[in-house]
């Protein structure tokens, strides 16, 4: 065994993802401890080997799964041939899809942090089954969609994914998440509030008031269990909403800032500006630009 180490850098799929559907191997790999950037999931359809995990020798048989943290060292040797499937993930960049699903993000979360529970799982035939429909799903969808609507599409369907693996795979691991299941509720309390109220000037302790948890406590937890601090997604909340006001109706720029929680005309632009680049009125121009581009594609090939 070498005892060379490398840290393997991923070109992600639209800074996403990285997926390998079912692929025979008949080349035994080099042998040497590694890690990857992105949150790794692998399926050994077919062959044999052997994993070293966490200082811990695993005797690798078919049907088995077995996740890697973000950077996590390990070393896999395979018996040949072998058939697998890799699934890998760009997972700070998915999680700022996550802060509307708490329960979710709690669980991913749980996976990137868990340091004593299991990694690897034999799966039975009917696992097995269920799961090569699942990865048949993810590849056909990846596959046959519109590259721009690839990146969505993929969230969507990795996200189905891992809801399937959190109920019938990741048993263990679940159970243990149904311990922090209190602590994401109150999460998606909030959520629900910001969604009522992000139009109106934001108070933190009107807030706690309303579910009854200390400003304090209130703020790390949501930040635990979203990533994000309350007042930034509460901003990400008022710019998406402005982002669909400008691109969807005829409002003025400031009576697009007013409705979507930006009473104060140039702190809306330079807000805007910051996040997207562009002004409003230039993003608005944009959009138009794009529609009347895709109407006239449209009639060229009517």
């Amino acid at each position: 065994m070498s005892g060379k180490f490398t840290r393997t850098k991923l070109h992600f799929r639209d800074n996403l993802y990285f997926m390998v559907y079912k692929t025979w191997e008949n080349k035994a790999p080099d042998e040497y401890y590694h890690a990857h950037e992105g949150m790794e999931l692998l399926y050994l359809h077919e062959g044999t080997g052997r994993l070293i995990l966490n200082d811990r020798l695993y005797l690798l048989q078919p049907r088995t799964l077995i996740y890697f943290k973000p950077y996590q060292v390990h070393l896999l040797r395979y018996d040949i041939p072998r058939l697998r499937s890799i699934v890998k993930i760009n997972l700070p960049l998915v999680k700022s899809y996550l802060p509307m699903f708490p329960q979710m993000s709690a669980f991913i979360s749980l996976l990137e942090k868990n340091r004593e529970g299991p990694q690897m799982f034999q799966l039975n035939p009917k696992q097995d089954h269920e799961l090569n429909n699942q990865l048949g799903f993810l590849h056909h969808t990846l596959s046959s969609v519109p590259n721009h609507e690839k990146k969505e599409q993929f969230v969507i369907s990795w996200m189905q994914f891992m809801s399937y693996l959190k109920t019938y795979v990741f048993t263990e691991l679940a159970a243990e998440e149904g311990m922090m299941l209190r602590h994401s509720h109150h999460a998606e309390k909030v959520v629900v509030w910001i969604d009522e109220h992000y139009k109106e000037p934001f108070c933190l302790e009107r807030l706690s008031e309303n579910v009854h948890l200390s400003a304090s406590y209130l703020s790390n937890l949501f930040r635990h269990y979203t990533g994000s601090t309350i007042t930034e997604y509460i901003m990400k909340r008022r710019l998406d909403e402005a982002r669909h006001l400008l691109a969807h109706t005829s409002l003025s720029i400031d009576q697009v800032g007013k409705q979507s929680g930006f009473p104060n005309p140039p702190y809306f632009s330079r807000c805007f500006k910051k996040r997207h680049t562009v002004t409003p009125q230039q993003y608005r121009a944009i959009v138009a630009s794009h529609h009347e581009s895709t109407q006239s594609e449209t009639a060229l090939t009517d």
